[in-house]
């Protein structure tokens, strides 16, 4: 009991030294003092949202693949430990940011500002459309984290309005082997990482996949019927097997259904 009361005090004088560091950068401007703070901060409470921090930092000094790179490590972290995506602020700093660096400072009454901001948003777009369409090798399923995934399907929903086509969730299970030649469990971490390849490599290029907890895939199957489901999951099943799986697979048969609105 001593040493949590002990920890909790540290841990309350770190964070509020931090924040006053935090607040002496922010009056002097000093972008890269501001983001290693945040670094050293997140490597060590990386459940405290300094992430985010990290990230507005990142966008106003127009990093946005650092950003990005940050966003999507995060959404990864908090997927494998917690199961669920951070809190919604870290997922609003792209849309709301408000640059605050003197050498783009926006003045809202000034036009010459806003020309300035544009002339700055258009020398930037060959380096956008290059992050957007960069070459990437397009084996296999799209990985993706789970936010990015939840906008995958809703996208394909609206789609549907326009082209009907079927579209399926499947709901993966990774689970210690009942087997009773186990008797030492097995290294989960590398388990999923083993599932994870198999599920790229054994669904199409058109079909996205995401990582949910320490145990969980979910899929989602275009031009799929649910009468393949279970021929696909053999395929997974197999190629994981194949890979030196030693975990038990399942999904859920029953709740593997039509992609819709009401499901998202």
């Amino acid at each position: 009991m001593w040493f949590y009361h002990k920890s909790n005090y540290y841990k309350e004088l770190y964070l509020e030294t931090i924040r006053e560091l935090e607040r002496e950068y922010q009056r002097e401007r000093d972008f890269k003092k501001r983001l290693l703070l945040y670094s050293r901060a997140a490597a060590i409470y990386p459940f405290e949202n300094w992430q985010t921090s990290q990230i507005r930092c990142n966008l106003e000094m127009y990093r946005y693949k650092e950003a990005l790179d940050i966003y999507n490590d995060t959404m990864e972290l908090y997927a494998r430990e917690m199961g669920s995506p951070p809190m919604e602020e870290m997922q609003k700093c792209f849309e709301e940011l408000q640059p605050v660096d003197e050498n783009h400072r926006i003045d809202a009454v000034d036009p010459k500002s806003w020309r300035k901001m544009d002339r700055v948003f258009m020398l930037r777009k060959k380096e956008i459309q290059k992050a957007i369409f960069q070459e990437e090798k397009k084996e296999g399923a799209y990985y993706c984290t789970y936010p990015s995934f939840v906008d995958y399907c809703r996208l394909v929903v609206r789609a549907k309005d326009r082209n009907d086509f079927p579209s399926m969730l499947m709901f993966l299970t990774l689970s210690q082997s009942g087997k009773k030649e186990r008797t030492r469990p097995m290294d989960l971490p590398k388990q999923m990482d083993i599932l994870k390849t198999a599920i790229g490599a054994s669904l199409r290029t058109g079909d996205a996949y995401t990582r949910y907890g320490n145990r969980h895939f979910i899929l989602m199957l275009v031009n799929t019927e649910k009468e393949y489901c279970s021929s696909i999951f053999r395929r997974i099943e197999e190629d994981y097997v194949g890979k030196s799986g030693r975990g038990e697979l399942w999904y859920y048969a029953d709740m593997t259904q039509e992609l819709s609105e009401d499901v998202l």
